[in-house]
C-alpha cells in the first residue's frame, strides 16, 4: 500500500510540474504574440508619419518607443548602454477633472562650442566621447523625448536648427534668440562658429504662436547688458486663453551677483511689460546663481517657484555638477517660475541621486549635460472650481 501510494504521488509531482511548465510556456507565448502586436501597431504609427498627430497625453505614453525609433540612427556606436538618469516625480495636489494639464521643461543644454573647447578645463575627468555632439545629441533629444513636455525651454542652445528639424517630426515648433557677444563664437574647436542662445519650443496640438519678444536686459543705470530675455506669447488651443513664456540666462561668476540682481529687476519689469493682468506666465531660468541669493528673493516677490511648491518648500540639492580642476561643482542655478493666475502645481521631476550621477558627475553616458532637466506639469484652474 505505501509502495502504490508513493508512485501516485510521483506520478502526481511529475503531473504538477508538466502543468506548471505548460502554463509558462503558454504564457511566455502569450507575451510574445502582445508585444509583437504592440510592436506593430507603434510601427505603423512611426511609419506612417502620423506620430505628430497624436494628442500630448498620448505622446507621453508613446514618447520613448517613439524617441528609440526617430534616434536609432543617431545612437552612438560605443559598446556602451546609452540611458536615461533614473528620476522620479514628486508632488502633492492631485488634478481636478476640469483643467487642461500641460508639462514644461527647463534646460540648459551645454552649448557644444564651449564643450569642445573647455573639456579639459570644465570637464577634467569626463571621457572625452561622452561631450562629442555625435553622444550628446542622442542623450539630449532622447530626454526631451521622453518626457514629452508641451513647452521646452533651452539655454545655451547653439545648435538650434538640429533640435528645431528633430522636434519638428513629433509635432513642435520652435524660435531661437542669439545670446548678445556669444563665447561660441570665437572658440576655435568649433568648427561651425554656431552662436549659442535661448530656444523656447511649443507642441502645435496645444498652442498657437501670437508673438515673439525679445531684449537684452537692463541694469540700473538703463544701460543694455549682455543677458538677453526672450519671450514667446502663446495661446491655449482649447479657448485661446493667453500665456506668455520667458527664457532668460543670467551671467555667471562669483564676482556678478550685483549684475545678476540688476537683471532679475528688470527682468520683472519686462514679464510686467508684456503679460496681461489675466494671463498666465511661465518662467524659465539658468539664474547661476543658489536660491539664497538676492536675484532670486526678488524674483519670488512676484512669481512662485514651481519646485518649492512641489518639494514643499525644499529646492533640489543641485541642477548643475561638474568636476573642474579647482574642484567640485555643485550648484542649484535653474529654476522654474510662475505665477498664480488660475495656475496649479501639479508634480515636478525630482533631482537623481547622487549614486546615479556617478563618480564624473556630468555630462555623463546618462545625461547629454552638465545641467539636469527640469520637468513640471501645471493645470489651469478653471471658472467652475
Amino acid at each position: 500500500v505505501v509502495s502504490t501510494q508513493s508512485t501516485e504521488a510521483v506520478v502526481s509531482t511529475q503531473s504538477t510540474g508538466i502543468f506548471v511548465k505548460y502554463l509558462l510556456v503558454c504564457c511566455a507565448c502569450f507575451y510574445r504574440v502582445v508585444k509583437q502586436l504592440l510592436v506593430k501597431y507603434l510601427d505603423m504609427i512611426a511609419s506612417s508619419g502620423s506620430a505628430p498627430e497624436l494628442t500630448a497625453r498620448e505622446m507621453t505614453v508613446f514618447g520613448s518607443y517613439g524617441a528609440i525609433k526617430t534616434l536609432q540612427t543617431m545612437k552612438p556606436t560605443f559598446d556602451e548602454s546609452y540611458l536615461l538618469l533614473t528620476r522620479r516625480f514628486e508632488g502633492r495636489v492631485k488634478p481636478k477633472k476640469e483643467g487642461q494639464v500641460f508639462r514644461v521643461m527647463q534646460w540648459n543644454v551645454l552649448a557644444q562650442g564651449l564643450t569642445a573647447s573647455n573639456a579639459r578645463k570644465n570637464y577634467c575627468k569626463t571621457p572625452p566621447r561622452w561631450l562629442e555632439w555625435e553622444t550628446r545629441r542622442y542623450l539630449l533629444l532622447l530626454e526631451m523625448l521622453s518626457y514629452m513636455p508641451d513647452i521646452i525651454i533651452l539655454q545655451e542652445c547653439d545648435r538650434f536648427e538640429f533640435f528645431n528639424t528633430k522636434l519638428r517630426e513629433f509635432g513642435y515648433k520652435g524660435k531661437f534668440n542669439e545670446r548678445p557677444f556669444s563665447p561660441c563664437v570665437d572658440m576655435p574647436d568649433d568648427d561651425d562658429g554656431h552662436p549659442d542662445g535661448c530656444a523656447i519650443f511649443y507642441h502645435t496640438e496645444r498652442f498657437n504662436l501670437v508673438e515673439c519678444v525679445h531684449r537684452q536686459l537692463l541694469n540700473q543705470m538703463q544701460h543694455s547688458t549682455s543677458t538677453l530675455v526672450f519671450a514667446l506669447k502663446l495661446e491655449f488651443v482649447e479657448d485661446n486663453h493667453p500665456i506668455l513664456i520667458v527664457n532668460t540666462h543670467l551671467k555667471g561668476g562669483p564676482k556678478t551677483e550685483q549684475t545678476r540682481y540688476e537683471a532679475c529687476l528688470d527682468l520683472s519689469n519686462f514679464v510686467a511689460e508684456h503679460a496681461g493682468p489675466q494671463d498666465i506666465v511661465v518662467v524659465g531660468a539658468d539664474l547661476c546663481e543658489n536660491p539664497s541669493q538676492r536675484g532670486y528673493d526678488h524674483l519670488i516677490t512676484n512669481l512662485k517657484d514651481a519646485y518649492s511648491f512641489a518639494l514643499e518648500g525644499k529646492h533640489p540639492s543641485f541642477t548643475t555638477w561638474r568636476l573642474r580642476p579647482t574642484g567640485e561643482e555643485k550648484y542649484t542655478n535653474d529654476s522654474i517660475f510662475y505665477n498664480d493666475v488660475r495656475l496649479r502645481v501639479l508634480q515636478a521631476l525630482d533631482v537623481p541621486s547622487d549614486s546615479a550621477v556617478g563618480e564624473y558627475k556630468l555630462p555623463s553616458r546618462f545625461c547629454g549635460s552638465d545641467h539636469i532637466s527640469l520637468v513640471c506639469d501645471f493645470q489651469r484652474i478653471m471658472e467652475s472650481d
